[in-house]
Formats: C-alpha cells, structure tokens, sequence
C-alpha cells in the first residue's frame, strides 16, 4: 500500500490565477499553485474538469468518502459532477485548468448529440485524451492574449472539448420510448420555467403541468435526464443566481435571500454555507 504524502503544503492565498474568462454558461481558469491540501468542499453546484497543464506531480483524492492515491501526469484530467464532495492534496507546485460547466450547458449538448439516448457523468480521476490536451493549451494560450480571439472562438472551443468529453468519458444508455414520455421540448420548457421564476416558492404540481405530465414522473425523468434531482437542480439555481447577485453589491443580502426565492434568511444562510462553504456575507466580502 502506498504511504500518504507528508510534504510541506502551502496556504490557499498562494494559489495564483493566470487567466479567466466567464461566459453564462461556463468559467474557465488558469492556476499555478505550490504543494497544498485542499479541505473537504461541499456539494458541486456545477460540473468540473481539472485538466494537467504541467508536470506530473502525486495527488491523494477523497471524493464523497472514496480514496484515491494517484500520479496526475501532463494531460491527465480529472471530471468531477455536479453534488459531488472533494478533499485533495498534492505534493508539489502544479499549474492546471479548472473548467466549470454549469448543468443545463452540459444537457443541452446532449440533445444536441442525442434524443434518444440519457447519459450520467460520472466521476473520473485520471483520464487522458489528447484532443482534450490541445484544446487545453488552446484555452490557456487564449486566456494569456486576453481573449483575443474573441468570445464566438472559446465558446467553439469549449462546445468541442465538451462534445469529446460527452462522445468518449461519459456512461451512455438507450432510451426506450414511452407514450407520453419526456420530450426534449418539455424539459427546455421545465428549465426555462425554473430559471424564469426562481423568485417564486415552485412546486411539483406547477412544474408537472407545464410539462403536461404526472409529477411522480416528472421526478424520476427529470433525474434521469439531468442527473440530479429535481430539488437540487432547483436549489442549485437558486445558489448561483445569489452568487451573481452577491457579487453586484447593490443589494442587501435579505433581499437576495427574497429574490432567489428563500422565504427564510435562516435558511437561505444555512443552505448557501452548505453548498458553496461559507456564507453569503463571508462569500460577498471575499469578492
């Protein structure tokens, strides 16, 4: 068995950003950082890819409890799904690219690919797939001109990377067609609606009605179709929309609390620390 890493480790604030660019539908960054243990995150409110961009370097790896012990390799990359928990540390400086896809931007590619198969990403830790090297390199060279290229360029970028991540590391399965069934327009409909009303106390019968089908299947297709339950989608959205709000400063965190649909502050405080690690105030001040 291999013994843990006992390096020295460095502090979160060494961690240098290089580069960003912020699109509605995904973020893409570029860091350098030295040795470090990474403390357990919360749940993921978006998918992740962590792609290599240096040397190989030792990487010790809690996800949702399971332990790995690996050697991240140039190029390697590691997916990471939407309510997924992580404790990582590595022992020595690494450089990498953190790619954040948000849950509708990775559904949509899928109709486009498929209407008649689901898909889950799963979780992997280690991969290799040199088309997504490239377009790594790519992505990093593009944040370093400061997006010279434009946005219709990273946008094309990420849908390829995207497309080959969906295509050759993704669990595909068939569909098998049922009267009635959950249509591809009927889940846009459902999305665009929760994104809509994110203000308003949603419920199954209201969603249900949209899509003009039972609630008790509305729940297991939803799950089937976007990985995630219901609730947390709604949740989820209701999160990243504070963390957009929080972030304009020209709001007080009880009307954010109302405007993304908490009833409670109470309870917005405590569900916001839960998913994201900190609360809304510490998160703001952050900024």
């Amino acid at each position: 068995m291999q013994q843990p890493m006992h390096e020295e480790i460095s502090t979160a604030s060494s961690r240098l950003c290089l580069g960003k660019a912020t699109l509605d539908s995904f973020v893409v960054e570029h860091f350098q950082q030295p040795a470090y243990e990474l403390p357990e995150t919360c749940l993921l409110t978006e998918h992740r890819i962590i792609l290599n961009l240096g040397n190989p370097y030792n990487v010790e790896q809690w996800y949702d409890g399971y332990y790995q012990q690996n050697q991240m390799d140039t190029g390697n990359f590691t997916v990471l799904p939407i309510g997924m928990s992580r404790r990582v540390i590595w022992d020595r400086p690494i450089e990498f690219l953190l790619l954040h896809l948000e849950p509708v931007y990775m559904q949509q590619m899928v109709l486009d690919l498929s209407d008649r198969h689901q898909l889950e990403l799963i979780p992997h830790y280690k991969r290799q797939d040199s088309l997504i090297h490239q377009i790594g390199l790519a992505l990093k060279t593009e944040l370093q001109s400061q997006g010279l290229g434009g946005k219709l360029y990273l946008e094309s970028m990420m849908a390829t990377l995207t497309i080959q991540l969906l295509r050759h590391h993704a669990h595909w399965t068939s569909l098998t067609p049922t009267p009635g069934g959950f249509s591809n327009y009927q889940l846009r409909q459902i999305i665009n609606y929760i994104h809509s009303n994110l203000e308003q106390e949603l419920s199954l019968d209201e969603l249900a009605s949209i899509a003009q089908i039972s609630k008790y299947y509305l729940i297991r297709l939803f799950k089937r179709a976007m990985g995630v339950t219901l609730h947390r989608y709604v949740t989820t959205c209701r999160i990243e929309k504070a963390k957009q709000l929080l972030a304009q400063r020209n709001l007080s965190i009880v009307e954010i609390c109302h405007l993304v649909g908490f009833q409670s502050q109470s309870h917005f405080t405590d569900l916001f620390h839960r998913y994201i690690g900190v609360t809304p105030k510490v998160y703001r001040d952050s900024l």
